[in-house]
């Protein structure tokens, strides 16, 4: 008796079919969360440009730029807070001093209402801007001072007339923050090209060394926020960096529009 034998069609063709209509929604799920990754990112960095503008009281955003680094804003956002932003602003114009600014924040909240874990903050001021500064001062203007950085220094050079004959006068500085105002210690004195006394000094213009220590026409305090603290001032290169720490500071225009204050030259 011959056997018959029956052949049952497999079903390849739809297992495949099923396999790729799964990758094709996965690769569109992907393409999905980049592309809203894309778009929150683009939100996120447009909206921490607005708030720094704003607090710093700038003209427009267009001197502000803003790194949230390479991870993924949609996956730091399921956390309740970015873990790394940098700001940097170039130019920026505090009290009449034009230089640049960073800042760095680490666990940026979501909420305006949650502080930020820490914020650092660097203004790096030029040499002749420096200079601007100082020549502000009235006492010193007479002295038409000029500026010189070199390693951990500042040095201050002018001219002031004696008899009707002009001198050569200046000093050597050490920048320093006492009590969150930037000021100066005097290293060394000069007259006429030969070492002096800082008090030396004091006999051709009276106050002059205390002139040179305040450091009052350098403060920039009341154009910051309130809650940025100085914290150190230093010479880096041919820039005078200060440097100021807003740990805690809830990022919302109430809190970042309240400004610190300046000693009275």
């Amino acid at each position: 008796m011959a056997t018959t034998i029956v052949e049952v069609p497999r079903k390849k063709h739809r297992g495949r079919k099923a396999l790729i209509a799964i990758l094709v929604i996965v690769v569109l799920l992907v393409v999905a969360f980049f592309v809203a990754d894309y778009f929150a990112k683009k939100y996120a960095t447009a909206y921490v440009r607005t708030q720094i503008a704003s607090s710093l009281g700038l003209q427009s955003t267009a001197p502000v730029t803003v790194d949230l680094g390479s991870g993924s804003i949609l996956l730091q956002a399921a956390t309740g807070a970015i873990d790394h932003v940098n700001v940097g602003v170039n130019p920026i114009v505090l009290d009449g001093l034009s230089g640049s600014a960073t800042l760095v924040a680490t666990g940026v909240p979501l909420n305006q209402t949650t502080p930020v874990k820490t914020l650092d903050v660097k203004v790096f001021v030029p040499t002749t801007t420096i200079t601007t500064a100082i020549s502000r001062i009235p006492a010193l203007k007479s002295l038409k001072p000029v500026v010189r950085m070199s390693g951990t220094r500042v040095t201050v050079t002018g001219t002031v007339f004696v008899f009707g004959f002009p001198q050569g006068i200046g000093a050597t500085l050490t920048p320093k923050v006492t009590k969150g105002v930037p000021g100066f210690t005097i290293n060394s004195a000069n007259f006429d090209g030969a070492t002096v006394t800082a008090a030396v000094l004091n006999r051709y213009l009276p106050g002059l060394t205390t002139l040179l220590e305040s450091g009052t026409s350098l403060c920039i305090a009341n154009d910051l926020p309130k809650a940025f603290t100085l914290t150190g001032i230093a010479v880096q290169g041919q820039n005078l960096v200060s440097t100021f720490i807003g740990n805690g500071v809830e990022l919302n225009g109430t809190a970042l529009a309240q400004k610190g204050t300046c000693p009275a030259n």
